[in-house]
């Protein structure tokens, strides 16, 4: 079966699962810490693919490496990953769970990478004109990238403005290459 069918189904359920529970916010921060720690740790997929492993150390691993105990809710999940034999799966279900969360919830994750940190009335603004635009609620992650020299770089989705400096430069640059050309 397709990974992404498998996945899609059994983030669909723990969807259900924890709003039947009320503990959706929970289980989607748990998801994403879980996500990115599979990113960090290389071994994660083969310790929890590891047969030798009982059920309750590798629950016992994913608790240590999110940083607190997991939630009942998250507990029971992860343990029909494992009855299942469905670890394999545990990263991309996290990502469609979440996926599921920000659609339910009209969230569209949005970035904005400045030259310099920004201030709070700034990204309050940013998220606010965003939010008119789309009509949804925002969740904007900041970045610092001093390359950009100055301006920004906001991507909301597939849409893309970059109002930086450094691209100004490189479109001038650009022109004046062209016209000599």
């Amino acid at each position: 079966m397709n990974q992404g069918i498998i996945s899609r189904r059994y983030a669909t359920a723990l969807w259900m699962y924890a709003l039947k529970k009320g503990h959706q916010e929970e289980v989607y921060a748990e998801t994403k810490r879980l996500c990115s720690n599979f990113t960090q740790y290389d071994s994660l997929k083969r310790v929890l693919s590891n047969r030798l492993l009982t059920q309750e150390k590798k629950i016992a691993v994913l608790s240590m490496i999110i940083g607190e105990p997991l939630s009942e809710t998250f507990q029971n999940f992860i343990r029909l990953i494992f009855a299942r034999s469905r670890e394999k799966f545990l990263r991309t279900i996290c990502l469609s769970f979440e996926m599921i969360y920000l659609r339910e919830n009209r969230i569209l994750p949005a970035k904005l990478v400045t030259a310099t940190p920004v201030d709070k009335s700034m990204e309050q603004r940013f998220i606010q004109k965003l939010e008119k635009n789309t009509g949804q609620n925002i969740r904007l992650e900041t970045q610092v990238n001093p390359s950009l020299i100055g301006g920004y770089v906001v991507t909301v989705d597939t849409y893309r403005l970059d109002a930086s400096v450094s691209n100004r430069l490189k479109q001038i640059k650009e022109k004046v290459w062209n016209t000599l050309a």
